[in-house]
């Protein structure tokens, strides 16, 4: 089953003296962040009364979080959110979700691995696959031909020599 909390970013630093943090965005932009109506932090809720976009950091003002003494025993805390308020495009999902997922190899239909990762890069993200080799395969149609999480696997089209 699902987890229905997502870890969504950690919360750096204060910015300024009037409580707000800045956060590194584990989600695919800081402005991701900036849209969520309530974080949790140590299970405790908050309600995101504003955020904005600094660089790759989403700079967030936590409703009773007034001050720099308030904010600063935030600091280095993990944010979660509920996975009903995070919204995925068509065809995305949480990469959470996707490892443990077996990998099933699509000429043969046998699993080669298990999903131990996914890399992010700037031209796609990688998945990092162990089995009884160590397989990492790019994000594209080419390779990915299935993503199943529901049915507990991922379909790969393999080339000779992906093997590490």
């Amino acid at each position: 089953m699902k987890d229905s909390m997502l870890e969504v970013g950690k919360i750096l630093n204060t910015h300024g003296i009037r409580g707000e943090v800045k956060v590194q965005s584990w989600c695919d932009t800081p402005e991701d962040l900036c849209q969520l109506e309530t974080v949790y932090i140590d299970r405790r809720p908050y309600r995101v009364q504003g955020g904005r976009v600094h660089g790759d950091f989403a700079l967030l003002t936590l409703e009773g979080v007034c001050s720099i003494d308030d904010a600063l025993p935030l600091k280095n805390k993990v944010l979660t959110a509920s996975r009903e308020e995070l919204v995925l495009e068509e065809g995305a999902h949480f990469v959470v979700d996707l490892i443990g997922l077996e990998a099933r190899d699509e000429a043969t239909g046998e699993v080669f691995g298990t999903v131990k990762d996914v890399l992010e890069y700037p031209a796609q993200d990688l998945y990092v696959v162990e089995g009884e080799r160590s397989y990492l395969i790019p994000d594209v149609p080419a390779f990915v031909k299935k993503v199943a999480p529901e049915e507990g696997y991922i379909l790969f089209a393999l080339l000779e020599g992906m093997a590490q």
